[in-house]
């Protein structure tokens, strides 16, 4: 699913404010820039989730993961392993899923922006 995706099944409700990757079987999730990790949490629409925060006010959220690797206050570099992605419904740490994926998003002084724009190949 992409950022504000018209084809997102929960539009009705909110706006997908991130990218879903589609994922196998508990993959490594690997911080997308080196930051502190802000939190490591759990809720009901992004089940466990993880917020770092990166310099020029941007911060990466990844969210719907089968378990952590982080604790909130670590500093963490590009690549580094900081969980474990799951996102199957039902599943511990799922939230509010409808399959397998990753849910990476991108904020820019808090506010959801495209993730697209922010990515690089390397």
């Amino acid at each position: 699913t992409l950022f504000h995706d018209p084809s997102y099944p929960f539009r009705y409700l909110f706006e997908h404010s991130g990218l879903d990757l589609r994922v196998p079987s508990v993959p490594t999730v690997m911080a997308s820039a080196p930051g502190y990790v802000a939190w490591v949490r759990t809720s009901r629409l992004y089940g466990n989730n993880i917020m770092i925060v990166h310099r020029d006010n941007i911060s990466t959220l990844y969210a719907h993961l089968a378990r952590f690797n982080v604790a909130e206050g670590d500093y963490v570099k590009r690549g580094d392993v900081i969980g474990w992605s799951g996102g199957v419904p039902g599943t511990q740490g799922a939230g509010l899923s409808t399959g397998a994926h990753l849910h990476f998003e991108t904020r820019e002084n808090g506010l959801p922006v495209d993730p697209l724009s922010y990515l690089t190949k390397q």
